[in-house]
């Protein structure tokens, strides 16, 4: 694309579309305790609306191909009409079954992952490819903005219930109908937009063939470093409120919820601080430093277990994990032609389901440590973090820089 481009609106809008994303995916997992409560089902069915969400991701290599054949923007207008429409299902389906309920959800999360698999590499495209990793930080803050917003909407919602069926399902249908009509009106106005295209460039090898996405190392241990990641995102949040309820005195769980709250506030902080960051000092030295202060982090944790203060190095966490996600993700696509990394986005974006086998793992860890007498020590989770961290720091100084070149050349 010609230098003279003006990026500004398509980056806007991806950075929208990000905001969007974030909102709609942490709306959908507070959902689950209303979803038990409303359908009276058990803790492993109301998890489905979390298998629904994480169980999208599945297809983002389909959605890379998908891509690679229509085009950035018309996957994105697709993903926009999948979300709307799949918001608008869940009007009629909360009346009806937690079945069909899981089916709109699910239908939401396909477009959700239409976005999210072609918004990533066209924000690394508009622009210059040193300044990549910061501005895909600076799309992925409006993410973080709406996940700390996500959170209030939602505790609103649910603590303005009474038990009235009717009452309750009315209460989760209005902003459902409000991300319905966003979703349909942003999939109109993307129509509308004009949005310079990411031109293919395919690499040949010495038979002439193109080269295939897996000659790519440095992009396969990308989606296995993802993966990783999505352990150190999650982890902390999914065991903090059993932590402080039963390790650390004078904090009920609604206090733990409105402390972690600020989680995804360290989010937004962390990556607008690390947009500039990042325009200044290499990426992967950016990344491998904030690893080592996230393994400070977690060993300043279990020096503190038990004290009020142990629950700081978690939410802080959120500050160094916040430009993990973009400088992966722009590592695992360096060098990587457009006509691969549409493709190369979706195997990234397939890490995302790792995160399922990291929280049972690490959920089953911790139910070994109960007894009889005892609850189970939830902060024997956090010993995870040591191994994720140290993963990424390899990737960041090593794995990331891997290349394997044609033979004879």
């Amino acid at each position: 694309m010609s230098n003279k481009t003006n990026y500004t609106v398509p980056l806007a809008s991806m950075s929208f579309l990000l905001f969007f994303v974030g909102f709609l995916t942490w709306f959908n997992n507070i959902l689950v305790p209303f979803m038990k409560d409303h359908f009276d089902i058990t803790d492993s069915q109301s998890n489905l609306v979390s298998a629904a969400s994480f169980g999208a991701y599945a297809l983002s290599i389909p959605v890379g191909w998908m891509i690679k054949k229509i085009g950035y923007k018309r996957t994105v207008i697709s993903g926009s009409f999948f979300c709307g429409v799949g918001c608008m299902l869940f009007l009629p389906a909360v009346t009806h079954s937690f079945e069909m309920v899981t089916i709109a959800l699910f239908i939401t999360a396909l477009g959700l992952v239409q976005l999210l698999v072609s918004a990533n590499p066209y924000v690394l495209a508009c622009g210059s490819p040193e300044t990549s990793s910061s501005r895909l930080t600076f799309a992925l803050a409006m993410n973080s903005v709406a996940a700390s917003l996500a959170p209030f909407v939602g505790s609103f919602v649910l603590g303005a219930r009474n038990g009235d069926l009717a009452h309750d399902a009315n209460l989760v249908r209005v902003p459902f109908m409000v991300m319905g009509v966003v979703g349909l009106v942003m999939g109109i106005l993307i129509c509308l937009l004009k949005l310079p295209e990411i031109h293919d460039d395919e690499v040949v090898n010495e038979s002439g063939k193109v080269r295939s996405v897996w000659s790519y190392p440095h992009l396969i241990l990308g989606f296995i470093t993802i993966g990783v990641y999505m352990g150190l995102e999650v982890g902390p949040g999914n065991f903090f409120v059993k932590y402080v309820e039963n390790n650390v005195q004078g904090v009920d769980v609604a206090g733990a919820l409105k402390l972690f709250a600020l989680y995804p506030v360290c989010f937004f902080i962390g990556r607008m601080l690390g947009s500039g960051i990042l325009r200044k000092f290499t990426p992967h030295k950016v990344l491998a430093v904030n690893c080592v202060i996230g393994i400070v982090l977690v060993a300043a944790f279990f020096m503190l277990k038990g004290s009020p203060l142990s629950i700081w190095p978690i939410i802080a966490q959120g500050l160094v994990l916040s430009i993990m996600w973009s400088v992966i993700f722009d590592l695992g696509l360096k060098d990587v032609p457009a006509s691969v990394a549409k493709l190369g986005s979706g195997i990234l974006c397939t890490g995302v389901l790792f995160t399922g086998f990291w929280m049972w793992l690490m959920g089953r860890v911790v139910e070994s440590t109960a007894t009889v007498d005892s609850p189970p020590d939830y902060s024997v989770a956090y010993y995870f973090l040591f191994a994720y961290y140290a993963w990424v720091i390899f990737y960041a100084l090593k794995g990331a820089h891997i290349r394997v070149s044609e033979p004879g050349k």
